[in-house]
């Protein structure tokens, strides 16, 4: 009894199993044979009349299969049968009819056909074995006991036939199907199980990220409140030990974002950009893998060493890069972990990259799967993507990876890159210094090092940029040098200096606010490795951190940036002003996108996430709540650029939102399509947080004015179609709220009062242009007049300026006779107004400091 009751439980399970397999099949079953029995039946009786055809048995066919289209109303009680009577309409459908009409045929050519066609057909509607066999048992035997019955002399066997004709064919049939159709199987399973793996990622990817994102910005605010490295009211060492363990928990969330941007990035097989590609020294970016990554232990890092035979530079995207290499080393990390004699070299040769560990080996018949999606190799908590990404990233860059391992040897992963000519990377280097020119020229740049091999160097590329660098030797020099009356634009300060260090030098600038530099930005550039350095330069009041180790380009690169954003250093900042505020975000990129979502929601705003254009029209379109828009420039089919163009086209109140761009490009040309489109300004990656508040603070102000100006002319003259000539207005002569938010965020300094000089000089070189009727150079000093003039409130010559510029933009001269004269004008009046202001502004202040004295 057992073991029928087993049987019929195994027959039940077959049963079931072959019904679920697909819904779809269910449906496609019932839709086939209710349309084909009545036209068959139609056909072979009046077209093509067969002696054997049964009305009665195509009436059963096309019911029992109707029946299955109205599953969905059966009742509960009937609807537990489905499965049993999926299979014995199949059964009765194709091989009790086919069979049955192959007999009462005679075995004629036509009904042999299809019966052949019959097998395959089932085969396809059941992939399993045993209830292809038994669906065949049950059919053919009915049939042939049905004909037995009904006309039993077309019950014969011709043996000869049978074993020379029927017998191959449809064994051959029959077992090539039931082969094909299982690997099919096999193949949708994988399939379906990586579609599985890849959305549990992607939803475990999204779920950790924000929780992550918030867990540090709570570190960065314990960072805020902590107190300065060298108060010697706290005990230092304790304060160290503070920062230390600060410094090795940021480093991790860091850590944990980018991998969480990485498994999201490869989960959605997003495209490695080309456009954010820029020359790396192999050397320099692998020492920078190894300072960044998050090693569990000094004993940890000792195992690792970097082995540099020949320097080479390639074209990477270095994030993407330094996520490559982090995921090598946290693969050899894992393995090598039990075996504590083992090694992990990083060398750097020719052209290569080569990640060399001594551990236990990967099996052979690992090695031709490693780099499939899901596969990992003795590591039961990975995911499988890591190698995946590596693979991808490569070929991205034009190089290769590959895999060499002998188990209880080593593994050792090549990665290969094309080659660079020394005249490519000329070629770069000379725009690099060509693009910073505008930015750096005339600025005063003191070098704080006491190497004074490297304070030359770093000078001859400052003055190559038309910087006026000047050297000071100590931590004292450079104190005495700041202390002068006159004005600094940047330090760039060395941390470890014998005597006065980096860190207290940069104190004491900050706390004397009689130095006319106290506000001065100062950027820690050292050869200290490790995240702790970053966080005792930012506590210390440093505003950048430069690695000794990066090029004289890399640095030229970072300086231009601080400028071209904008970048100042405020005293006590606060960035939690946008309470309230819906911000719009849109980036491709998974962890610029992260980074900038982590500064807005800083900021006290709520964040909208979209990647492309697309989604930024759709959100407007479903009318929420935007307050500004931070958009790339090139994102995939519709970047920031169009996406802008299409906003300003709108006849609604999203027409005029704020729009500030983030691009990876730092070309002039590519600020100038920004600002055409109407975008209202333009920020290089990586944002700083100090420039990204400043610059969205300055966009709400001026909508705000915007909005409650009588004037609804002047609030869109910014918007006026290139090359068309209309009355130019002015307005108000200052942005008395955009002047009145320096105030409050304490940026009303000395580099106030040297934008007001860069005014000046600025309209003296665009007047220069113009009687040369060189229209480049003019372009250039209209777009660095552009944005000085609104970065210190002078709103009608900001104003005036942005009707002119897109005509110039577009390769034509302004069509007014009088523009020059009228810049020159406002330029000659907003000067002495700003600094009025500024005097105002700073007298109450100097009344307060001399009663406290």
């Amino acid at each position: 009894m057992k073991a029928i009751s087993g049987g019929i439980r195994y027959l039940n399970r077959v049963v079931s199993e072959a019904a679920k397999v697909s819904d779809y099949s269910v449906l496609a079953v019932g839709l086939i044979g209710t349309l084909g029995h009545p036209v068959y039946w139609f056909w072979w009786t009046f077209v093509d009349p067969q002696p054997n055809e049964n009305a009665l048995m195509r009436v059963v066919g096309t019911a029992s299969c109707a029946l299955l289209l109205l599953r969905r109303f059966w009742p509960a009680p009937v609807a537990r049968l489905l499965p049993w009577y999926y299979f014995a309409t199949v059964a009765y459908t194709l091989p009790f009819f086919f069979t049955y009409y192959l007999l009462a045929g005679d075995y004629s050519m036509l009904w042999s056909m299809a019966e052949l066609g019959m097998v395959f057909f089932l085969i396809a509607i059941f992939p399993s074995f045993v209830a292809l066999s038994l669906n065949l048992a049950l059919g053919i035997g009915a049939a042939v006991l049905c004909a037995r019955i009904v006309i039993p002399q077309a019950v014969h066997v011709d043996a000869h036939l049978f074993l020379y004709t029927y017998l191959p064919v449809f064994t051959f049939g029959i077992c090539a199907g039931i082969t094909f159709s299982y690997s099919n199987l096999k193949g949708i399973v994988a399939q379906a199980r990586t579609g599985a793996l890849r959305a549990l990622a992607g939803s475990i990817a999204h779920e950790m990220r924000n929780p992550l994102s918030q867990l540090k910005h709570v570190l960065d605010r314990v960072e805020e409140v902590l107190p300065a490295a060298m108060d010697h009211h706290a005990s230092q060492r304790r304060t160290a030990l503070l920062y230390r363990h600060l410094a090795h928990g940021q480093l991790s969330i860091e850590r944990g974002l980018r991998i969480i941007a990485m498994t999201l990035d490869e989960v959605s097989a997003k495209a490695i950009r080309s456009d954010q590609f820029t020359y790396v020294s192999a050397a320099a970016a692998t020492r920078k893998a190894l300072e960044e990554y998050g090693f569990g232990d000094q004993n940890e890092r000792a195992r690792v060493r970097l082995a540099v035979l020949e320097d080479f530079t390639f074209k990477v995207d270095e994030t993407v890069y330094l996520f490559t290499l982090f995921n090598l080393i946290k693969n050899a990390l894992h393995h090598i972990a039990a075996h504590p004699s083992a090694t992990l070299t990083l060398t750097v040769d020719r052209h290569t990259v080569i990640v060399h560990d001594t551990g236990p080996g990967i099996a052979p018949e690992m090695l031709p799967h490693l780099f499939e999606p899901f596969r990992t190799a003795g590591n039961s908590a990975g995911t499988g993507l890591g190698l995946a990404y590596c693979q991808r990233a490569m070929r991205a860059f034009g190089g290769s990876i590959r895999c060499r391992s002998e188990v209880g040897q080593f593994t050792q992963f090549t990665l290969e890159f094309p080659p660079v000519s020394e005249a490519e990377v000329a070629r770069h280097e000379q725009e690099v210094f060509e693009h910073a020119a505008p930015f750096l020229q005339g600025k005063r740049i003191l070098v704080a090092d006491n190497d004074a091999d490297h304070r030359k160097r770093v000078q001859r590329a400052l003055s190559k940029a038309g910087a006026l660098p000047r050297e000071a030797a100590d931590g004292e020099a450079a104190l005495a040098a700041l202390g002068e009356r006159q004005a600094w634009d940047l330090v760039l300060m060395d941390i470890n200096m014998p005597g006065l260090d980096g860190y207290t030098a940069t104190e004491r600038i900050r706390a004397d606010r009689r130095n006319p530099n106290c506000n001065v930005i100062v950027v820690a550039y050292t050869a200290e490795p490790g995240n702790v350095a970053r966080v005792l330069a930012r506590r210390a009041g440093m505003d950048e951190f430069v690695s000794k180790s990066a090029s004289m380009v890399g640095l030229i690169g970072v300086l231009r940036k601080l400028f071209e954003n904008g970048h100042q250093h405020g005293r006590s900042q606060r960035f939690d002003g946008f309470a309230g505020k819906t911000i719009l975000l849109a980036d491709d990129d998974t962890y610029s996108r992260l980074v900038a979502k982590g500064y807005l929601e800083r900021f006290g705003a709520t964040v909208v996430e979209t990647e492309h254009g697309p989604a930024v029209l759709a959100r407007l379109q479903e009318g929420a709540a935007i307050d500004a828009i931070v958009i790339d420039m090139n994102m995939p089919g519709m970047g920031g650029v169009e996406t802008t163009s299409l906003i300003r086209a709108r006849s609604d109140a999203y027409a005029s939102v704020p729009i500030i761009a983030l691009t990876s490009q730092t070309d002039m040309e590519a600020v100038e399509r920004c600002l055409a489109a109407g975008m209202n300004e333009v920020m290089t990656k990586p944002a700083q947080i100090g420039a990204l508040y400043a610059a969205l603070a300055r966009q709400f102000a001026r909508h705000r004015a915007q909005h409650l100006s009588a004037d609804a002319a002047s609030s869109h003259e910014g918007a006026l179609p290139a090359g068309k000539s209309m009355p130019l207005s002015e307005g108000p002569l200052l942005d008395e709220k955009h002047l009145q938010e320096l105030v409050a965020l304490d940026l009303l300094d000395q580099t106030f009062l040297n934008g007001i000089e860069q005014i000046r000089s600025t309209v003296a070189t665009l007047a220069t242009s113009v009687a040369a009727r060189d229209l480049d150079s003019t372009r250039e000093a209209l777009h660095i007049l552009l944005g000085v003039s609104g970065n210190i409130g002078a709103r009608a010559l900001h104003q005036f300026l942005r009707q002119i510029y897109p005509r110039v933009v577009e390769g034509e001269w302004p069509a007014e006779a009088d523009w020059l004269a009228r810049i020159c004008s406002l330029s000659d009046r907003s000067a002495p107004a700003l600094q009025t202001y500024f005097a105002s502004a700073k007298a109450p202040e100097h009344h307060r400091k001399t009663t406290s004295d």
